[in-house]
C-alpha cells in the first residue's frame, strides 16, 4: 500500500474515532458533571487549542495535544472538577474537531 493511501486511511480512521467519542462521551460527561463546569472546561480547552495552533507548527500535533492536555488537567484540578484522561481527551478532540470545521474568516467561531 502506498504511503498516501495509508495516510488517508489513518486520517479517516482518526476522524471516525473522534466523531464517535464526541457523539457519546461528551453527552455522557454532561450528565456526570454540572454543565456549567463542563462549559468552563470546554472554554479553557478552546483557548488552549487556539494557543497551541499559534505556538506549534502543523506537524507538531503531539506537542499541541500535550500542551492543551496539561492546561485542561491543571484547570480541572484547580477547580475540583473530576475528569480522567479519557474524558479530557474526548473534550479536547471535540473542541479540535469543532475548531477545525467551524472556521469563519480565519477565526474559529466561539
Amino acid at each position: 500500500m502506498d504511503p498516501k493511501t495509508l495516510s488517508t486511511i489513518t486520517e479517516l480512521t482518526i476522524t471516525l474515532i473522534v466523531l464517535i467519542v464526541s457523539a457519546y462521551v461528551v453527552p455522557w460527561l454532561k450528565t456526570k458533571i454540572k454543565s456549567d463546569k463542563l462549559e468552563q472546561v470546554e472554554k479553557v480547552c478552546q483557548k488552549a487549542v487556539r494557543a497551541a495552533e499559534q505556538l506549534y507548527a502543523p506537524a507538531e500535533w503531539s506537542e499541541k495535544k500535550t500542551y492543551v492536555r496539561e492546561l485542561v488537567v491543571n484547570y480541572a484540578a484547580k477547580h475540583n472538577i473530576d475528569l480522567n484522561m479519557v474524558e479530557i481527551d474526548a473534550i479536547i478532540e471535540g473542541v479540535v474537531n469543532y475548531v477545525k470545521h467551524n472556521k469563519i474568516g480565519g477565526q474559529a467561531d466561539a
